[in-house]
């Protein structure tokens, strides 16, 4: 790893792990994610917690599930969602509900998918976690093209949806291919004592140097490379 990367990043407050198989990379994670969840628990009661969907975050959630908590007390939501019914095989709240399986029945679940249209489910949701905030840990990922949750270059309202002032918590938006998607906004994301982003491979970690120079505009991810993100990296594609 460049020590003119990790000199960047501390000056801007973001912290590094780096693992160095994705078995591990999965394995520190949900440790550091477990151990958050206890914190906030024994602060407040219970831990609110955002998690992200697609394949790399697999292991990850298995190893998650094999921690010993308190998971009652845990309140579990989504980063993004496909605006797609959670029997569908894209759906990340499938993807939750059978990788986290031998705990997910024990956690209090806000979906985002709900089946109306994507504006009022977003509205919905936006009502419920609105009795949440702020969150307590967040796991986001990144594309290929910056895009981190389901906040893509391009679309025509990402200005605000970025922001810590955004005016939602949850936003309907379009993937870059058009398909429907919901998605927390920097309100909430932003709003999350802990903050962790989970990369792989060379392509990702070339994608996040050169965030470090680019607007949020044209790569989302940067609006989030600051304190208090912690960025965990295998350098093997997960």
């Amino acid at each position: 790893m460049s020590s003119a990367l990790l000199a960047a990043l501390r000056e801007r407050g973001v912290g590094w792990v780096q693992t160095p198989s994705p078995g591990a990379q999965a394995r520190v994670l949900a440790e550091s994610v477990a151990m958050s969840l206890r914190e906030a628990q024994a602060a407040r009661g219970q831990a609110r917690l955002a998690l992200s969907g697609g394949r790399s975050p697999i292991p990850f959630l298995k190893a998650l599930a094999c921690h010993v908590l308190d998971w009652e007390q845990v309140k579990l939501t989504l980063v993004d969602e496909r605006w797609v019914a959670a029997d569908q095989p894209e759906s990340n709240e499938r993807l939750l509900r059978t990788h986290l399986q031998p705990v997910f029945d024990r956690l209090q679940w806000q979906g985002l998918y709900q089946g109306t249209s994507p504006a009022q489910d977003a509205a919905l949701a936006d009502n419920a976690l609105a009795r949440w905030a702020p969150l307590d840990v967040v796991v986001l990922g990144m594309g290929r093209d910056g895009h981190t949750a389901s906040l893509f270059p391009g679309q025509p309202q990402l200005r605000e949806w970025l922001e810590p002032s955004a005016g939602a918590l949850c936003a309907a938006t379009l993937a870059a291919d058009g398909s429907p998607r919901l998605t927390l906004t920097g309100r909430a994301l932003h709003s999350a004592r802990r903050q962790l982003l989970a990369i792989s491979g060379e392509q990702k970690l070339q994608v996040l140097i050169d965030a470090l120079e680019r607007e949020p505009l044209d790569c989302p991810i940067a609006a989030f490379l600051r304190a208090p993100l912690e960025i965990h990296y295998c350098p093997d594609q997960a």
